[in-house]
């Protein structure tokens, strides 16, 4: 986030003149704070310390922190006629929905993707921030019937912001919902205490560039989550999911997490209804130094006719407590994951969904060209290049077992530079098999080798003296193996036995 100027205001003191007794309604006096200071070009509104501020929704905007002192509450009103939703020149008021879900044909249809947030931020919001050590609480109410859920804090197509050290109580919807957004920080957040709904913790649907730490919680549904959609039937005025963006660079780290009924941890993979999979495909995610009571991801969507889930590639776990691990976890076949097994065979190995469930070296130096390319007779394939740094590289990560030969297969060429097939430990880079090659027509090359012990390797092409020169591959095959018959023995960084699947018994 940028740096904005010093300016401070409190909402209690004139002209805004919030009460902060929890009884008056003070969302005009703090909209009008958060408005002054984005006309001003940014800066802080401030919920005094020990004050209950009775709120329906507020619009948070560009350059606008809202900041919680010491024990300040932000209290959700249960009066309708409060609410406003955000216009072109402003807001005009709406009347949220009552109850659990808006749409009986649609499947988990839930109000809170049709009403807006409490503290939400309209599409193209950016550098805005909610922090603060204080809570927000959303409504009481005895009659599930007469309850206005609603997330708490979200926003759809922002950029540059952060939520920090605020703690989400008494909920009812989802607590944070930050969807197709990017660049965005949520730490230390606290969230306990849902009521009358799903309970579900921190949901990044198609977010971009994100990091999520030292947050905690009990939840009633799924904790925390990457969500992978695209054109999802509940969207309503204030997001969608009909233009997707991948959910990519993602860092989720010393967070910790239980679920009453469900996922502590998991990712949503529901974006198969998107024509191209590199819009809908998950992608370098670093998961470290967290404890999840249980981890599993969700794989049948409602949504599709479609069999199968979004490609997800490049995930990496480290120093982290799980206590559990859902079958469907390993059902997924993600490609190049360490720590826990890789898929077993090799995916899109014709390179005509793009890029998708390959891995490269960065600075440019490593993808694929699409289809209507100049080169293969505008058909797709790999390629890799001199680098501005290091080597290049094109690759999967697959799990393969000791013992059993394994025939890499691909057809390449060369614009006359030396390029390789390879085989790397994933975990140790040290190089397990390779077989060299310049030539410049396109040729198959063949690379028979055998692994030293059971694990996740990275098979690919990569540059052995590009000299400037560039490499080309049409396919990539990976023969001499069978299907997976199942996962056994997988072990976490303690050595406990997580999840132990016999084939056979």
């Amino acid at each position: 986030m940028k740096e904005y100027s010093s300016l401070a205001v409190r909402v209690t003191d004139a002209p805004y003149s919030a009460a902060g007794d929890g009884v008056a309604s003070d969302r005009a006096a703090i909209q009008k704070a958060i408005d002054d200071v984005f006309r001003a070009g940014g800066g802080r509104v401030i919920l005094d310390g020990g004050k209950t501020f009775l709120s329906a929704g507020l619009i948070l905007r560009s350059g606008v922190t809202l900041f919680f002192e010491d024990e300040a509450t932000l209290l959700q009103d249960p009066d309708r006629t409060r609410y406003v939703k955000p216009v072109r020149d402003g807001y005009e008021p709406y009347l949220p929905a009552y109850g659990h879900n808006f749409s009986p044909s649609i499947k988990w249809s839930h109000n809170w993707y049709h009403n807006f947030p409490l503290i939400f931020a309209p599409e193209g919001s950016h550098d805005f921030a909610v922090r603060g050590n204080g809570t927000v609480k959303m409504m009481i109410v005895e009659d599930p019937e007469k309850i206005v859920k609603i997330c708490p804090v979200g926003f759809y197509r922002c950029h540059d912001f952060e939520i920090a050290d605020i703690r989400i109580t008494n909920y009812h919807s989802y607590a944070v919902m930050p969807f197709s957004s990017d660049h965005g920080v949520i730490r230390n957040l606290k969230i306990n205490d849902w009521s009358y709904g799903n309970g579900d913790g921190i949901c990044m649907m198609n977010c971009q560039h994100m990091r999520v730490t030292g947050c905690s919680g009990y939840t009633g549904d799924d904790s925390l989550y990457i969500f992978s959609s695209c054109r999802d039937p509940r969207k309503s005025e204030w997001w969608n999911s009909d233009d997707p963006q991948p959910s990519i660079d993602i860092e989720i780290d010393h967070n910790d997490f239980r679920s009453h009924h469900c996922k502590a941890f998991g990712m949503i993979l529901w974006g198969l209804n998107c024509e191209d999979l590199e819009k809908v495909e998950v992608r370098d995610v670093y998961i470290h130094d967290n404890h999840f009571a249980t981890m599993g991801n969700w794989l049948y969507n409602p949504y599709t006719d479609k069999a199968g889930y979004p490609p997800v590639t490049h995930v990496r776990f480290e120093r982290n407590r799980i206590d559990a691990v859902e079958a469907n976890f390993f059902d997924t076949h993600i490609a190049d994951m360490n720590h826990f097994h890789s898929s077993s065979h090799l995916h899109n190995g014709d390179f005509t969904d793009g890029r998708v469930f390959w891995s490269a070296t960065p600075d440019g130096s490593a993808g694929v060209h699409r289809e209507g390319g100049k080169e293969d007779q505008n058909r797709s394939f790999g390629y890799i290049r001199h680098p501005e740094r290091g080597r290049a590289a094109l690759y999967q990560g697959v799990y393969l077992r000791s013992g059993e030969k394994k025939l890499l297969r691909a057809e390449a060429r060369t614009t006359g530079c030396v390029c390789r097939l390879f085989v790397r430990d994933l975990d140790s880079g040290t190089l397990r098999a390779s077989l060299s090659f310049e030539n410049t027509d396109w040729e198959e090359k063949n690379l028979l080798f055998e692994v030293p012990s059971d694990g996740n390797y990275h098979v690919g092409i990569e540059g052995d003296d590009l000299r400037g020169g560039e490499g080309y591959v049409r396919w990539v095959k990976l023969g001499g193996h069978e299907a997976a018959e199942g996962y056994r023995d997988v072990y976490f960084d303690t050595g406990k036995i997580l999840f132990r699947f016999e084939d056979g018994e």
